[in-house]
């Protein structure tokens, strides 16, 4: 049986917060620790005065290591839980593990159901999507209307603009062949050995022209 406390403490107020505090906890506690934990619903006076009343009253004990002195809760004077009662607590956290367990299991089914909702596209950007994609079908089928039909895609302008320039870049690499072979004959004339051997040394191309009209299969057989 918990011993029977000597004097109420309904009527202080503190006292009844720091008693109340101390019993749910069942914990030693310093003064400071108490109205921390309480975020000042008490102040440190208040605190003090509360549990030296608490000890007087026999329903704290102390203890003092050095200059700090620890608070808490009688023991005997806790009300304890019959066999009965625990065991239909046992019971019971039995129960809410096993809810945990199912609730967690639901979370992650879900969790993975939501990942891949939120990775697939929306109605609008299927729509969206659709209608770019149909466009380029369409261009598409143009474009192979046009190569079927053997119809010129490239504007006369612009093949007269490409011929020009090939015209002109030609007849800088043709000067410019012929000016290194002039140098290269003029160097190698009095060398011993072949000057062929020494391009091909010196891994020098003259690139020799090749006729346009030649197949490329061809040119990859050589």
């Amino acid at each position: 049986m918990p011993k029977e406390k000597k004097t109420s403490v309904s009527s202080n107020k503190p006292e009844r917060i720091v008693l109340d505090y101390m019993s749910r906890q069942n914990r030693p506690y310093s003064v400071m620790d108490i109205v921390s934990n309480l975020h000042a619903a008490v102040t440190k006076t208040e605190c003090q005065r509360a549990v030296n009343s608490l000890v007087d009253k026999e329903l704290l004990t102390s203890k003092t290591f050095g200059k700090q002195t620890i608070y808490v809760v009688r023991q005997d004077t806790i009300e304890t839980a019959k066999p009965d009662e625990l065991a239909s607590i046992d019971k019971r956290l039995v129960q809410l593990r096993e809810t945990i367990a199912e609730q967690k299991s639901k979370q992650k089914q879900l969790s993975a159901e939501l990942a891949s909702l939120n990775s697939a596209l929306t109605t609008e950007e299927i729509q969206h999507r659709l209608a770019m994609l149909t466009s380029k079908n369409e261009q598409s089928k143009e474009h192979l209307v046009l190569l079927r039909s053997g119809s010129q895609l490239v504007p006369v302008e612009e093949r007269q603009r490409v011929t020009r320039e090939m015209e002109t870049h030609r007849k800088l690499w043709t000067q410019r062949r012929r000016l290194f072979k002039d140098m290269f004959s003029t160097v190698t004339e009095n060398l011993p050995g072949k000057p062929k051997e020494l391009l091909e040394e010196l891994d020098i191309s003259l690139d020799d022209p090749i006729d346009i009209n030649i197949s490329p299969r061809d040119l990859l057989s050589t």
